[in-house]
């Protein structure tokens, strides 16, 4: 017989009193899921592996604030959370600093057919349907998960997923058409 799966409170109860193997493995079990959404969320690989890193810290710090339903949706809101406070940063690093130099972006070239792939069109949405699309259909958080992580009303929320999703259909079909 095999090993019995312990359940992902019963795992951060035991982590909130401190044995560091019961948090170890809930970050096994998420890191996938989190670095998947830190990816969809921010523009480059190792942006989104900083934000993962900070979101575990600070799942651990916070862990005895876990008070059940889907740790997968806890994780994640925290993961959001995470992104904005990064994003903040960089953008007060840009605000400040004197050398930056912005450089012409050729969309054409990006918009070539196969080069576009998914990320590549979650990108073209717009930011507030990108994060509401990540967060229900990548992480399957329901749409009141993501209003309480967001802030955004349930209703705004519903509708960035549905016009984010369409709008993807409506990209991606063209795109494998041409």
């Amino acid at each position: 017989m095999g090993q019995a799966v312990i359940s992902d409170f019963d795992l951060a109860r035991d982590a909130a009193s401190g044995k560091e193997a019961a948090f170890e493995t809930l970050v096994r079990r998420y890191q996938g899921a989190v670095r998947g959404v830190c990816r969809r969320l921010t523009s480059h690989a190792a942006e989104a592996d900083d934000v993962a890193q900070a979101t575990f810290l600070m799942a651990w710090r916070k862990i005895g604030a876990y008070r059940g339903g889907s740790f997968k949706s806890w994780i994640c809101t925290i993961a959001y959370r995470e992104f904005l406070q990064a994003r903040r940063r960089k953008k007060i690093e840009v605000e400040f600093d004197e050398n930056t130099h912005i450089l012409a972006f050729d969309s054409s070239a990006a918009r070539l057919p196969e080069q576009l792939d998914l990320d590549r069109a979650l990108k073209t949405l717009p930011e507030n349907q990108r994060i509401c699309v990540v967060l229900c259909v990548a992480t399957g958080m329901s749409h009141s998960e993501a209003s309480a992580a967001t802030g955004f009303p349930l209703g705004t929320v519903k509708s960035h997923v549905n016009r984010g999703v369409a709008a993807l259909r409506k990209q991606l079909a063209t795109e494998s058409v041409a």
